[in-house]
C-alpha cells in the first residue's frame, strides 16, 4: 500500500536571518535569529511569489511550525555533535508605516 506522503523544505537563507518553508501549496518565509543559544523565529511570515505579509492559519500553524521547529533543533555547528537549540516563536517588531507602504507599492509593481 502506498502512503500519500507530503513533500515539503525548510532552509535558511540570507546569511541565517531568514528561514524558507515550500510546500506543494507555497512559500512561506519567516526571520529568524540566533542570539543566546535560542532560535527566535519571527511571525507573521511573508508568503507567495511577493513576500505578502500572511497570518498564518491554525491548520498552517499546526503543520508548519512543528516542521520548521525540528529542522531548527536539528541544526549542529560542530559537524554531526553537538548541542541542539530550543526554538521560540514570537511577534515581529512592529513595521513603520512608511515600510509597509513602500512593500505595497513594490508588490503593486
Amino acid at each position: 500500500m502506498k502512503q500519500n506522503v507530503e513533500r515539503y523544505f525548510v532552509r535558511l537563507v540570507a546569511r541565517n536571518e531568514g528561514i524558507e518553508y515550500t510546500d506543494e501549496r507555497d512559500v512561506y518565509r519567516f526571520n529568524v535569529a540566533f542570539a543566546n543559544k535560542a532560535w527566535s523565529v519571527f511571525l507573521p511570515c511573508s508568503k507567495g511569489q511577493y513576500y505578502e505579509t500572511h497570518e498564518l492559519t491554525d491548520e498552517e500553524r499546526a503543520v508548519v511550525l512543528p516542521r520548521i521547529t525540528k529542522y531548527l533543533e536539528g541544526r549542529k555547528y560542530f559537524g554531526l555533535f553537538g548541542p541542539s537549540y530550543p526554538v521560540t516563536f514570537n511577534p515581529a517588531p512592529t513595521v513603520t508605516a512608511e515600510v509597509q507602504e513602500a512593500r505595497r507599492g513594490a508588490a503593486e509593481f
